[in-house]
Protein backbone atom coordinates (compact mmCIF):
# COMPACT_ATOMS: atom_id res chain seq x y z
CA UNK A 1 0.00 0.00 0.00
CA UNK A 2 2.87 2.59 -0.32
CA UNK A 3 2.54 5.82 -2.38
CA UNK A 4 3.68 5.92 -5.81
CA UNK A 5 5.49 9.36 -4.82
CA UNK A 6 6.54 10.55 -1.37
CA UNK A 7 4.47 12.82 1.03
CA UNK A 8 5.32 16.99 0.57
CA UNK A 9 7.85 17.97 2.23
CA UNK A 10 7.29 17.77 6.47
CA UNK A 11 4.15 16.19 6.24
CA UNK A 12 3.81 12.92 7.88
CA UNK A 13 1.24 10.31 8.79
CA UNK A 14 1.23 11.22 12.64
CA UNK A 15 0.28 14.74 11.53
CA UNK A 16 -2.33 14.03 9.59
CA UNK A 17 -4.35 11.72 11.96
CA UNK A 18 -4.91 14.94 13.96
CA UNK A 19 -5.59 17.68 11.23
CA UNK A 20 -8.47 14.57 10.24
CA UNK A 21 -9.94 14.46 13.35
CA UNK A 22 -9.10 17.99 13.43
CA UNK A 23 -10.70 18.83 10.02
CA UNK A 24 -13.58 15.91 11.18
CA UNK A 25 -14.84 18.61 13.92
CA UNK A 26 -14.92 21.32 11.71
CA UNK A 27 -17.18 19.43 8.99
CA UNK A 28 -19.49 19.08 12.33
CA UNK A 29 -19.72 22.43 12.75
CA UNK A 30 -20.00 23.89 8.53
CA UNK A 31 -21.45 21.03 7.68
CA UNK A 32 -24.67 21.73 10.34
CA UNK A 33 -24.23 25.11 9.58
CA UNK A 34 -25.30 24.63 6.24
CA UNK A 35 -27.53 21.80 6.60
CA UNK A 36 -29.31 24.44 8.51
CA UNK A 37 -29.08 26.80 5.66
CA UNK A 38 -29.84 24.12 2.90
CA UNK A 39 -33.20 23.21 5.34
CA UNK A 40 -34.52 26.71 5.50
CA UNK A 41 -34.12 27.11 1.18
CA UNK A 42 -36.05 24.05 0.82
CA UNK A 43 -38.61 24.10 3.03
CA UNK A 44 -39.09 27.97 4.67
CA UNK A 45 -38.45 26.42 8.55
CA UNK A 46 -36.83 27.63 11.01
CA UNK A 47 -33.97 25.87 13.03
CA UNK A 48 -36.22 24.74 15.71
CA UNK A 49 -38.73 23.06 13.45
CA UNK A 50 -36.11 20.64 11.90
CA UNK A 51 -35.45 18.50 14.30
CA UNK A 52 -38.92 17.11 13.87
CA UNK A 53 -39.54 17.50 10.75
CA UNK A 54 -36.39 15.57 10.12
CA UNK A 55 -38.78 12.80 11.73
CA UNK A 56 -41.55 13.40 9.05
CA UNK A 57 -41.72 11.18 6.15
CA UNK A 58 -43.47 13.92 3.95
CA UNK A 59 -40.27 15.29 3.98
CA UNK A 60 -38.20 12.46 2.44
CA UNK A 61 -36.12 14.36 -0.50
CA UNK A 62 -35.25 17.32 1.82
CA UNK A 63 -33.70 14.86 4.59
CA UNK A 64 -31.68 12.84 2.04
CA UNK A 65 -29.71 15.95 0.77
CA UNK A 66 -29.26 17.13 4.55
CA UNK A 67 -27.52 13.84 5.49
CA UNK A 68 -25.67 13.56 2.26
CA UNK A 69 -24.32 16.88 3.17
CA UNK A 70 -23.31 15.98 6.37
CA UNK A 71 -21.79 12.88 6.03
CA UNK A 72 -19.76 14.92 2.67
CA UNK A 73 -18.38 17.36 5.30
CA UNK A 74 -17.64 14.74 8.13
CA UNK A 75 -16.48 12.31 6.42
CA UNK A 76 -15.34 12.73 2.94
CA UNK A 77 -13.85 16.20 2.98
CA UNK A 78 -11.68 15.83 5.92
CA UNK A 79 -10.37 12.75 4.57
CA UNK A 80 -9.87 14.29 1.01
CA UNK A 81 -7.92 17.84 2.48
CA UNK A 82 -5.72 15.95 4.83
CA UNK A 83 -4.49 13.26 1.61
CA UNK A 84 -3.77 16.41 -0.47
CA UNK A 85 -2.02 17.94 2.48
CA UNK A 86 -0.18 14.85 2.49
CA UNK A 87 0.41 14.15 -0.69
CA UNK A 88 0.79 15.14 -4.55
CA UNK A 89 -1.80 13.10 -5.46
CA UNK A 90 -4.76 12.74 -2.81
CA UNK A 91 -6.84 9.89 -4.72
CA UNK A 92 -3.81 8.11 -5.22
CA UNK A 93 -2.67 8.14 -1.38
CA UNK A 94 -6.56 6.90 -0.44
CA UNK A 95 -6.21 4.06 -2.65
CA UNK A 96 -8.73 4.88 -5.11
CA UNK A 97 -5.90 4.57 -7.69
CA UNK A 98 -5.56 0.93 -7.63
CA UNK A 99 -7.11 -1.88 -9.61
CA UNK A 100 -7.85 -5.57 -9.05
CA UNK A 101 -9.01 -8.43 -11.18
CA UNK A 102 -12.08 -9.61 -11.20
CA UNK A 103 -11.94 -12.67 -9.61
CA UNK A 104 -10.47 -11.11 -6.46
CA UNK A 105 -13.74 -8.44 -6.06
CA UNK A 106 -15.95 -11.66 -6.60
CA UNK A 107 -14.23 -13.24 -3.35
CA UNK A 108 -14.19 -9.83 -1.51
CA UNK A 109 -18.13 -9.92 -2.21
CA UNK A 110 -18.15 -13.56 -1.00
CA UNK A 111 -16.58 -12.36 2.30
CA UNK A 112 -19.11 -9.96 2.92
CA UNK A 113 -22.12 -11.79 2.26
CA UNK A 114 -20.70 -14.13 5.05
CA UNK A 115 -19.77 -11.37 7.37
CA UNK A 116 -23.13 -9.99 7.20
CA UNK A 117 -24.38 -13.74 8.26
CA UNK A 118 -21.63 -12.98 11.05
CA UNK A 119 -22.93 -9.88 12.29
CA UNK A 120 -26.31 -10.98 12.42
CA UNK A 121 -25.50 -13.63 14.56
CA UNK A 122 -23.38 -11.28 16.70
CA UNK A 123 -26.06 -8.97 17.19
CA UNK A 124 -28.29 -12.05 18.56
CA UNK A 125 -25.66 -12.74 21.05
CA UNK A 126 -25.41 -8.82 21.63
CA UNK A 127 -29.07 -9.05 22.93
CA UNK A 128 -28.46 -12.08 25.11
CA UNK A 129 -26.28 -10.08 27.45
CA UNK A 130 -27.77 -8.77 30.56
CA UNK A 131 -28.37 -5.07 31.25
CA UNK A 132 -30.13 -2.86 33.77
CA UNK A 133 -33.44 -1.49 32.97
CA UNK A 134 -32.28 1.94 32.35
CA UNK A 135 -29.76 0.95 30.16
CA UNK A 136 -32.05 -0.97 28.34
CA UNK A 137 -34.37 1.67 27.66
CA UNK A 138 -31.51 3.95 26.84
CA UNK A 139 -30.04 2.26 24.56
CA UNK A 140 -33.62 1.23 22.97
CA UNK A 141 -34.32 4.88 22.73
CA UNK A 142 -31.13 5.32 20.36
CA UNK A 143 -32.59 2.30 18.47
CA UNK A 144 -35.62 3.96 18.24
CA UNK A 145 -34.88 6.66 16.83
CA UNK A 146 -32.49 5.51 14.32
CA UNK A 147 -35.00 2.84 13.11
CA UNK A 148 -37.66 6.39 12.52
CA UNK A 149 -34.21 7.84 10.43
CA UNK A 150 -34.14 4.02 8.32
CA UNK A 151 -38.21 4.76 7.50
CA UNK A 152 -37.95 8.30 6.64
CA UNK A 153 -35.00 7.87 3.97
CA UNK A 154 -36.78 4.47 2.86
CA UNK A 155 -39.72 6.37 1.80
CA UNK A 156 -40.33 3.77 -1.31
CA UNK A 157 -43.56 3.50 -3.91
CA UNK A 158 -41.39 2.25 -6.67
CA UNK A 159 -38.30 1.70 -8.66
CA UNK A 160 -37.10 5.25 -9.02
CA UNK A 161 -37.42 5.75 -5.08
CA UNK A 162 -35.47 2.46 -4.62
CA UNK A 163 -32.71 3.73 -7.04
CA UNK A 164 -32.70 7.15 -5.03
CA UNK A 165 -32.48 5.55 -2.14
CA UNK A 166 -29.56 3.38 -3.33
CA UNK A 167 -27.66 6.20 -3.93
CA UNK A 168 -28.19 7.75 -0.67
CA UNK A 169 -28.06 5.10 1.88
CA UNK A 170 -26.18 2.64 -0.29
CA UNK A 171 -23.18 4.18 -2.13
CA UNK A 172 -22.85 7.39 -0.80
CA UNK A 173 -22.41 6.08 2.96
CA UNK A 174 -20.09 3.60 1.84
CA UNK A 175 -17.59 6.19 -0.46
CA UNK A 176 -17.50 8.86 2.37
CA UNK A 177 -17.06 6.43 5.12
CA UNK A 178 -14.54 4.32 3.64
CA UNK A 179 -12.47 7.48 2.40
CA UNK A 180 -12.25 8.87 5.85
CA UNK A 181 -12.25 5.35 8.04
CA UNK A 182 -9.89 3.14 5.40
CA UNK A 183 -8.16 5.26 3.08
CA UNK A 184 -7.44 7.85 5.74
CA UNK A 185 -7.70 7.16 9.10
CA UNK A 186 -6.61 3.15 8.90
CA UNK A 187 -3.87 3.80 6.05
CA UNK A 188 -2.28 6.92 8.54
CA UNK A 189 -2.56 5.06 11.95
CA UNK A 190 -0.88 1.83 10.00
CA UNK A 191 2.28 4.18 8.52
CA UNK A 192 2.49 6.23 11.55
CA UNK A 193 2.65 3.20 13.81
CA UNK A 194 3.47 0.34 11.52
CA UNK A 195 1.03 -1.95 13.23
CA UNK A 196 -1.44 -3.03 10.55
CA UNK A 197 -4.33 -4.89 13.32
CA UNK A 198 -3.97 -2.33 15.61
CA UNK A 199 -4.75 0.06 13.35
CA UNK A 200 -7.64 -2.09 11.70
CA UNK A 201 -9.51 -2.53 14.85
CA UNK A 202 -9.28 1.15 16.50
CA UNK A 203 -10.31 2.49 13.39
CA UNK A 204 -13.44 -0.22 13.15
CA UNK A 205 -14.60 0.54 16.66
CA UNK A 206 -14.68 3.89 16.06
CA UNK A 207 -16.39 3.32 12.95
CA UNK A 208 -18.97 0.98 14.68
CA UNK A 209 -18.92 4.06 17.44
CA UNK A 210 -20.43 6.62 15.28
CA UNK A 211 -23.19 4.72 14.59
CA UNK A 212 -24.37 5.24 18.20
CA UNK A 213 -26.24 1.91 18.16
CA UNK A 214 -25.07 -0.68 21.44
CA UNK A 215 -26.78 -3.26 19.65
CA UNK A 216 -24.90 -3.19 16.89
CA UNK A 217 -22.18 -2.18 18.17
CA UNK A 218 -20.40 -5.55 17.74
CA UNK A 219 -21.56 -6.15 14.62
CA UNK A 220 -20.21 -3.25 13.23
CA UNK A 221 -17.04 -3.22 14.24
CA UNK A 222 -16.95 -6.75 13.22
CA UNK A 223 -17.39 -5.73 9.51
CA UNK A 224 -15.19 -2.96 10.28
CA UNK A 225 -12.07 -5.67 10.89
CA UNK A 226 -13.18 -7.56 7.50
CA UNK A 227 -13.35 -3.69 5.49
CA UNK A 228 -10.05 -2.74 6.72
CA UNK A 229 -8.39 -6.54 5.93
CA UNK A 230 -10.10 -5.76 2.37
CA UNK A 231 -7.99 -2.57 2.38
CA UNK A 232 -4.75 -3.37 4.20
CA UNK A 233 -4.56 -6.43 1.91
CA UNK A 234 -5.42 -5.39 -1.70
CA UNK A 235 -4.84 -1.32 -0.88
CA UNK A 236 -7.58 -0.67 -2.66
CA UNK A 237 -10.10 1.57 -1.95
CA UNK A 238 -12.63 0.44 -4.36
CA UNK A 239 -12.91 -2.99 -2.69
CA UNK A 240 -14.21 -2.06 0.77
CA UNK A 241 -16.44 0.12 -1.05
CA UNK A 242 -17.86 -2.48 -2.92
CA UNK A 243 -18.44 -4.72 -0.72
CA UNK A 244 -20.21 -1.67 2.01
CA UNK A 245 -22.14 -0.73 -0.82
CA UNK A 246 -23.35 -4.26 -1.07
CA UNK A 247 -23.96 -4.28 2.77
CA UNK A 248 -25.98 -1.10 2.74
CA UNK A 249 -27.89 -2.28 -0.55
CA UNK A 250 -29.11 -5.63 0.58
CA UNK A 251 -30.53 -3.56 3.60
CA UNK A 252 -32.21 -0.85 1.35
CA UNK A 253 -33.60 -3.77 -0.63
CA UNK A 254 -34.91 -5.39 1.96
CA UNK A 255 -37.39 -2.73 3.28
CA UNK A 256 -38.23 -1.87 -0.15
CA UNK A 257 -39.56 -5.79 -0.37
CA UNK A 258 -41.48 -4.80 2.65
CA UNK A 259 -42.92 -2.23 1.93
CA UNK A 260 -43.89 -3.55 -1.49
CA UNK A 261 -45.90 -6.34 0.58
CA UNK A 262 -47.10 -3.96 3.03
CA UNK A 263 -45.87 -5.26 5.89
CA UNK A 264 -44.50 -2.57 8.64
CA UNK A 265 -41.16 -2.37 8.63
CA UNK A 266 -40.44 -2.24 12.34
CA UNK A 267 -41.75 -5.28 13.00
CA UNK A 268 -40.44 -7.51 9.69
CA UNK A 269 -36.99 -5.89 9.24
CA UNK A 270 -34.78 -8.87 11.11
CA UNK A 271 -30.86 -8.60 10.42
CA UNK A 272 -30.64 -11.17 13.14
CA UNK A 273 -29.51 -15.02 12.42
CA UNK A 274 -28.58 -17.72 14.57
CA UNK A 275 -25.38 -18.47 16.88
CA UNK A 276 -24.82 -21.15 15.03
CA UNK A 277 -24.73 -20.08 11.68
CA UNK A 278 -21.94 -17.20 12.71
CA UNK A 279 -19.86 -20.28 13.93
CA UNK A 280 -20.45 -21.58 10.20
CA UNK A 281 -19.90 -17.96 8.95
CA UNK A 282 -16.20 -17.51 10.63
CA UNK A 283 -15.11 -21.17 9.17
CA UNK A 284 -16.59 -19.86 5.95
CA UNK A 285 -14.87 -16.17 6.15
CA UNK A 286 -11.65 -17.96 7.06
CA UNK A 287 -11.68 -20.27 4.10
CA UNK A 288 -12.12 -17.44 1.64
CA UNK A 289 -9.82 -15.59 2.96
CA UNK A 290 -7.16 -17.80 1.90
CA UNK A 291 -8.40 -17.78 -1.97
CA UNK A 292 -8.36 -14.10 -1.27
CA UNK A 293 -4.67 -13.66 -0.33
CA UNK A 294 -4.08 -16.11 -3.78
CA UNK A 295 -6.25 -13.79 -5.94
CA UNK A 296 -3.98 -10.78 -4.53
CA UNK A 297 -0.97 -12.77 -5.04
CA UNK A 298 -1.84 -13.53 -8.67
CA UNK A 299 -3.08 -9.76 -9.22
CA UNK A 300 0.49 -8.27 -8.39
CA UNK A 301 2.66 -10.83 -10.12
CA UNK A 302 0.44 -9.74 -12.95
CA UNK A 303 0.84 -5.97 -12.09
CA UNK A 304 5.10 -7.18 -11.56
CA UNK A 305 4.89 -8.84 -15.11
CA UNK A 306 3.35 -5.94 -16.96
CA UNK A 307 5.44 -3.13 -15.25
CA UNK A 308 8.21 -5.28 -16.67
CA UNK A 309 7.16 -5.54 -20.19
CA UNK A 310 6.67 -1.95 -20.20
CA UNK A 311 10.69 -1.17 -18.82
CA UNK A 312 11.74 -3.82 -21.18
CA UNK A 313 9.78 -1.95 -24.32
Amino acid sequence: MESITPNRPGMTERAGIFILIALMGAGFVVGGGLSFVMWKAMTGQSIAQMQESMMDPSFVNEVRVIQTLLAAFIFFIPAFITAFLLHKRPFIYLGLGRKNSLPTIGIAMALMAATIVLSGALASLTEMIPLSESMRVYFKGLEDTYMKQVLVLSQMTGIPDLLISILVMGLAPAIFEEVFFRGGLQQMMMKATGKVWFSIIFTSLLFSAIHFSYYGFISRAVMGIVLGLLFARTGNLWVPILAHFLNNTIGVIQVYILRVQGKNIEDNMDDKFPLWSGILAIVVIYKLFTFFTKAIAKDKQKELTLSQNVEIN
